[in-house]
């Protein structure tokens, strides 16, 4: 199959396209710097280089597709995020959208698209893919995306199958910027109990769940990309300690980081959302290598501080 990747130089993306090079696809992926893009055309991904914020500069010279995948995310910037720097990543968020449909008419093809797990659950609830998607934390960046989503699927055009990955872990973006290396400094915090939970998925894993979906096709489809555990953010941060041997993290009280990082970031890190990967598993063959977290993070760890070579995440 020939495969347009939007994201392929990020963290999913470098793991993604390995991937699909070795199932035998023709990919081409976009980046908007062709230096990071130099070890993808090494391995033989065709590369343009081009802005989803500028799609009018890159649309044409795409060529028919089998499929275009939108992995592609805005980048946060650790740090307090204001409702004027929510507004400005929530607007880019659409604009990716936009471009990634566009890129998909242009190429005659399905849109495989990406949402985050925003399924919020209580008690023994567990959410599967009829939940209804509410936006909160982070993914209120897609506020806007929704309706224009609503308007494409009801149309048709093109095609959709959306994909709703968990927190995604392993060697690279923000799990290692962000969780490993804070963990390494000592500087790593549970946010108030730790008891909410919240859906992880190996990068490698991920990835193979998009390489499934291309097998499959399953048009008009929705599938929750997550491991077979329930994990809280006490048991993750604990067991990721204990992988890295170091001392297990403090809690911080959660109004601390609402005052201290805004009400995005802590809707974030204190959301509930336990659900199944069922449908994914049986409707794309999908098997998992890293099960639950007890088996993925020893892996990622491993990978991180051995460097196991791969094209580099940005």
């Amino acid at each position: 199959m020939k495969v347009f990747v939007i994201g392929g130089t990020g963290f999913l993306g470098t793991h993604l396209l390995p991937k699909l090079l070795a199932d035998g696809h023709d990919v081409t992926t976009l980046t908007r710097h062709k230096e990071k893009a130099s070890g993808l055309e090494d391995l033989g991904v065709k590369v343009i280089v081009g802005d989803l914020l500028q799609p009018e500069r890159w649309l044409s010279s795409l060529t028919p597709q089998d499929a275009v995948v939108a992995i592609a995310m805005p980048d946060i910037k650790i740090g307090r995020i204001s409702t004027k720097r929510f507004r400005a990543i929530r607007d880019r968020a659409t604009t990716y959208f936009t471009s990634a449909v566009s890129a998909a008419e242009k190429c005659g093809c399905p849109l495989i698209m990406t949402q985050g797990t925003a399924l919020k659950t209580d008690g023994d609830e567990v959410a599967d893919e009829t939940w209804p998607f509410e936006p909160f934390g982070f993914a209120r960046m897609a506020e806007n995306v929704l309706p224009l989503l609503s308007k494409v699927i009801e149309r048709g055009s093109p095609p959709i199958i959306r994909m709703l990955p968990g927190q995604i872990y392993g060697n690279g973006g923000l799990f290692k910027r962000l969780m490993y290396d804070w963990m390494k400094k000592g500087r790593y915090r549970i946010i108030g109990s730790g008891d909410n939970y919240f859906p992880r998925i190996h990068v490698d894993d991920c990835a193979q769940a998009y390489v499934q979906t291309l097998a499959k096709m399953p048009l008009g489809e929705t599938f929750i990309l997550a491991d077979d555990a329930a994990c809280t953010e006490r048991e993750f941060a604990n067991q990721m300690a204990d992988c890295m041997n170091v001392r297990r993290p403090k809690s911080v009280p959660a109004f601390i980081v609402r005052l201290a990082a805004g009400r995005i970031i802590h809707e974030t890190v204190t959301m509930n959302c336990r659900v199944t990967n069922a449908r994914a598993k049986e409707s794309l063959g999908w098997t998992l290598t890293y099960p639950t977290y007890r088996q993925g993070l020893p892996a990622a760890v491993k990978q991180i501080e051995s460097d196991v070579p791969h094209v580099r995440a940005d």
